[in-house]
């Protein structure tokens, strides 16, 4: 039996929720949405299940693997907008002609499963209503960690409530979820995962989200909490609290994901000093011509997941008059500084990032930023073009350990038969007269 779902992607009601990761893993009772569609599926006997993700469908990649946890297969296929189920079932059939799909096994999920009345993303009201009726059936026979506390009232077991704290039904607090004294949950509150409530604060017909710390005496009240945004339910505003004794963001600190390692680190700095008698040389070359001896560039970092869109940059430099690995020779040290990764899509500069037009072409930026890139490995040039797009777009979604086995072994072997140093033209700086004086009529 096959199954395929659809995930959401421009829901413009809910903007702030699609901010730091797509809406089909926004975390809804300790788990996200699609895997609450995964489980659900698996319980009912489906052995595979198709995922269409258009908004960065490697984070959903990354969620779900291949479904091995779940007993089931799970293929996420990127595609360039939303599908309507009737585009879906056209799609499935030209991947996999000798396997139809019926109509009513293709699923938007915007909803969670047995809940098509309540759905996720029309609203932020309706997003709490749908997470709080989902709550009686969250407790499923695969959660382990999660215990009915009291009637309506459920609490992760590895979870701290202090004993003067006042729990409502219902409510849910998650795992690894801290209490404080004199706090109040409920009733209609959730508390998920890795959250901090301190002491006095009050949790009311609201939805505090992963790894959010909700400060002493605060009120959340028909609101969702989202590390420092508040965002209010009725109103549809959205406040950024700046004070992180208020409401802060448990993860700030965490390190980037596509941060590269201490080993990495020190590769990078161990191929600069082997690599340096070269750049010296062309830095002296470039200096004998009179040119400057590198170029300063402002790139883009990654809008990698668990952040909101950032459109943060960094300075990189290149060699003048140098090309192929030798021109990228100071980027060494950005591996170095952690700004820069081995491998990766190259960095964009702002006004280039500006063409990027849709989803697909933006996954350029959801990939790390690297020294080497998949479109250097089949020799294409620098800047954007749409064969550096696709190549881009390639490595964002299927970026794995043998893919950068690849692209460096391709990569060492074009730069073994390239010549390292640009061939030096003068430029002619005579004007020719007929550009001073205009051509008299006769």
């Amino acid at each position: 039996m096959k199954s395929v779902l659809i995930c959401p992607a421009d829901r413009s009601a809910v903007l702030q929720l699609a901010l730091r990761q797509p809406l089909a893993t926004v975390p809804i009772l300790g788990r996200s949405v699609v895997e609450h569609w995964i489980e659900a599926l698996a319980h009912r006997g489906v052995k595979q299940i198709t995922l269409l993700a258009a908004d960065r469908p490697n984070i959903v990649r990354d969620l779900t693997g291949d479904g091995r946890r779940w007993g089931v297969q799970v293929e996420v296929v990127p595609t360039a907008h939303e599908l309507t189920v009737d585009e879906a079932a056209r799609k499935i059939a030209r991947r996999h002609p000798a396997e139809a799909v019926a109509l009513e096994n293709i699923v938007v999920i915007d909803h969670l499963p047995g809940q098509p009345d309540l759905p996720l993303f029309d609203s932020y009201a309706g997003f709490v209503d749908a997470a709080r009726a989902w709550i009686a059936q969250a407790c499923t026979p695969g959660r382990v960690g999660v215990r009915e506390y009291q009637p309506g009232v459920w609490i992760g077991l590895r979870t701290e409530v202090h004993g003067s704290a006042r729990l409502t039904a219902p409510c849910w607090i998650g795992d690894f979820v801290r209490v404080g004294e004199n706090a109040t949950i409920g009733p209609g509150a959730i508390v998920d995962d890795r959250c901090v409530v301190e002491a006095g604060s009050r949790v009311v017909e609201a939805v505090v989200l992963p790894d959010t710390l909700v400060g002493k005496f605060v009120s959340v009240t028909g609101s969702i909490a989202h590390g420092s945004q508040l965002i209010h339910c009725e109103l549809n505003s959205t406040v950024e609290v700046p004070d992180p004794f208020l409401l802060a963001d448990l993860t700030t600190r965490s390190r980037d994901p596509y941060r590269t390692t201490l080993l990495g680190r020190v590769a990078a700095l161990f191929a600069m000093v082997v690599t340096a008698p070269f750049a010296v040389g062309m830095i002296l070359l470039s200096l004998v011509r009179s040119y400057p001896p590198w170029h300063l560039r402002l790139g883009l970092r990654s809008q990698f997941p668990g952040k909101p869109v950032s459109h943060e940059t960094f300075a990189y430099y290149e060699l003048t008059g140098a090309k192929n690995w030798l021109r990228r020779w100071p980027q060494f040290w950005n591996i170095v500084g952690g700004n820069m990764a081995w491998f990766g899509n190259r960095p964009l500069r702002p006004t280039q990032a500006l063409v990027l037009a849709n989803d697909f072409e933006r996954l350029w930026l959801a990939a790390p930023v690297g020294l080497i890139s998949l479109a250097d490995a089949y020799g294409c040039p620098d800047g954007i073009s749409d064969e550096a797009m696709a190549h881009a777009s390639f490595y964002a979604v299927h970026r794995s350990v043998r893919l950068n086995a690849f692209i460096l072994s391709r990569t060492i072997l074009r730069a073994a038969l390239v010549w390292p140093i640009r061939g030096h033209r003068r430029k002619d700086t005579a004007v020719p007269l007929q550009t001073l004086v205009p051509k008299q009529e006769l």
